[in-house]
């Protein structure tokens, strides 16, 4: 059982170190060197069941989300073992969904927000040493500032997106062989800011159409995420009217990010 110990720091950690599945898996990911957008499945899903085998030999409690994640990766690596099938029209209208790329997605904003909560913590860190003993009181909990309309979440944010995705696929194939290195998230908020130009400053453009003649899947995502940390800058709003309809983007802000 010894493969299935996780150090950090030269520490042995538990499952109690994690705040839920996706925390683990980008531990295990990055204590593998393996790149997001080209998971090796097989070897990420034995070390996360190795690791949740080991809390369960030692009587620890493994809450039910770790379970359902072994379960997806179960799924998706015995998926890769069977030729692909192109999906029909109704099903990709309804409930298909591509259980590896609505992971990576997960894993790819789950890691967005990391680095942006540790960004704010080190402002935070700055701001506080420049002012008196006195003020120098933290915030209890610092959270990732999306600005988002009432009653939209990241969850429907994830959703619209995973939804787009397999639209993309059914136009055209989407394309997986680039690496992530070749686009930045710097490259596509300038792109968003082109998008911009053909509009005006509160101005509501559909958020799909800012994956327009985008087939490259790393290009989707990055794309994704850059919305995203456009919204955290309050460079735009994302709005819903309703649940399950389309999300819109609104500009309060242009310029070329810093």
């Amino acid at each position: 059982m010894e493969k299935s110990n996780i150090a950090k720091n030269g520490l042995t950690i538990k499952l109690s170190d994690f705040e839920g599945p996706i925390d683990l898996l980008l531990h295990l990911i990055k204590k593998s060197e393996m790149n997001i957008f080209d998971l090796k499945i097989a070897d990420i899903t034995s070390q996360y069941l190795d690791f949740i085998h080991a809390q369960q030999a030692m009587q620890l409690d493994v809450a039910s989300e770790y379970l359902v994640m072994a379960a997806t990766l179960v799924k998706i690596k015995s998926a890769d073992l069977l030729p692909e099938e192109e999906p029909d029209d109704y099903a990709v209208d309804e409930e298909y969904a591509d259980p590896r790329e609505e992971l990576m997605l997960q894993l790819l904003t789950y890691k967005q927000f990391q680095v942006a909560s540790e960004s704010l913590r080190e402002r935070e860190q700055l701001k506080q040493q420049s002012f008196p003993r006195t003020q120098m009181k933290a915030p209890d909990n610092l959270e990732h500032p999306i600005t988002l309309a009432p009653g939209l979440s990241l969850g429907d944010l994830q959703t619209a997106f995973a939804q787009l995705l397999r639209r993309k696929k059914q136009e055209k194939p989407i394309r997986r062989h680039v690496t992530a290195e070749t686009y930045s998230l710097e490259e596509a908020v300038n792109n968003i800011n082109k998008h911009f130009l053909q509009h005006q400053t509160g101005d509501m453009i559909p958020f799909a159409s800012f994956f327009d003649d985008i087939y490259e899947r790393e290009h989707l995502v990055v794309t994704f995420l850059a919305l995203l940390e456009m919204a955290k800058d309050k460079r735009l709003k994302l709005h819903q009217e309703h649940q399950q309809q389309e999300i819109y983007v609104e500009i309060e802000a242009f310029g070329e990010d810093e």
